[in-house]
């Protein structure tokens, strides 16, 4: 019997240094060793600790801001070589002497998301199962920019991920199939206008290599151009921008913001160097006018040598075969001939655009030398 109790005695003193353990623990948070440490260094030896808190106003609520109790030296210059958490930001806007941002009135949150209210590390870069925003890191926080400037028009010094993954989304045409309101209105696909909202940024990335990942009826191909990460990561940033809730005001914003001019400047001559760079989705003298068949349809240079993509039918021949009606016809209403096909409908191009790109097409000349083949 002695000796029961002695077991019970040693299980009670282990939980009762346990419990001390956990209470010493709650006592020195995190923060406190952060302060203590970033005062030493200021070589401040008369400070108080405390919780370092900013409210984001927004549209519906406040945004509580706890971040700069660890961060603590993030808008001090002076701190740029500090350690780990006490460093100060580097400068958002590049080139600038004075960063326009400032984190005593924005806070951390705002741009790269976690959870501003918690106090813990794992907690407050939102790292647990199911917290919807999980902190942004890098370039992809780029992708909050638009929570308070305005992305209609004009580049924005900063962005510049966010901005690459905006001119690729062009250029790869998942407008063609994607409406985002302000950029394009197709209906061959899920719309993306609160992509950003719904979703986690790992999500997005995920969706955009592999599109039957989290949704196994997905229709959408898997484009070769996935193997570049950096591309990858440029289109994840850009849908993660995409989030119907904005702080976009001179009031809700917590700097304020200028909204540049939307500018439209389409195609008005048809050319073939138009239809190029139609075909390939990149921009015709500044033109906001987009193509990008090249993504998903191949061609045949004069030597024989194939490129682009393998989604849909090579191109080689099209104009020679069906004429120039019917691919005019194809490009504005791809069911008008094909019931099957899957091909976005084009409506949007004017008479300008479509005759350039009928007339770049009708300049793949490629036959093969039948002579060699026979011989063969």
């Amino acid at each position: 019997m002695l000796k029961d109790y002695r077991i019970l005695a040693v299980l009670a003193f282990l939980g009762f240094v346990l419990f001390a353990l956990s209470l010493k623990k709650s006592a020195e948070k995190d923060y406190i060793g952060y302060q203590k440490e970033y005062y030493s260094l200021l070589g401040e030896e008369d400070f108080s600790v405390e919780i370092k808190q900013v409210n984001v106003k927004t549209p519906g609520s406040i945004m509580v801001d706890r971040c700069q109790t660890c961060h603590i030296g993030a808008s001090n210059p002076d701190a740029v070589d500090y350690p780990g958490p006490l460093a100060a930001h580097p400068p958002i806007v590049p080139g600038v002497e004075k960063d326009p941002h400032d984190f005593n009135k924005m806070g951390c949150a705002v741009c790269h998301d976690g959870n501003g209210r918690a106090l813990e590390m794992h907690d407050a870069h939102g790292e647990y199962h199911g917290w919807p925003k999980p902190m942004l890191l890098g370039k992809t926080s780029q992708a909050n920019c638009f929570r308070c400037h305005a992305q209609e028009g004009g580049e924005l010094a900063g962005a510049e991920h966010f901005e690459w993954g905006r001119e690729l989304y062009l250029e790869k045409a998942c407008w063609g199939c994607h409406a985002i309101d302000g950029v394009s209105n197709a209906k061959q696909a899920p719309e993306l206008t609160n992509a950003g909202g719904k979703h986690t940024y790992d999500y997005l990335h995920e969706s955009v290599i592999y599109p039957k990942a989290n949704d196994e009826n997905s229709k959408m191909p898997k484009f070769d151009w996935v193997e570049d990460e950096e591309m990858v990561s440029a289109i994840a940033t850009y849908l993660k921008g995409q989030q119907v809730m904005k702080l976009r005001s001179a009031d809700a914003a917590p700097i304020g913001y200028v909204k540049p001019a939307s500018i439209e400047n389409r195609i008005g001559m048809a050319s073939v160097e138009a239809g190029r760079a139609l075909f390939a989705g990149v921009s015709y003298e500044g033109s906001t006018s987009r193509g990008g068949c090249i993504n998903c349809h191949a061609w045949r240079n004069d030597d024989g040598d194939i490129s682009g993509g393998h989604i849909g039918p090579e191109l080689t021949w099209t104009i020679r075969n069906r004429g120039r009606a019917w691919v005019k016809d194809h490009i504005v209403n791809s069911r008008m001939h094909a019931p099957d096909s899957i091909m976005p409908s084009f409506k949007q191009y004017n008479e300008a655009e479509l005759e350039s790109l009928v007339m770049y097409l009708s300049t793949f000349n490629y036959a093969p030398n039948l002579a060699e083949t026979e011989s063969l």
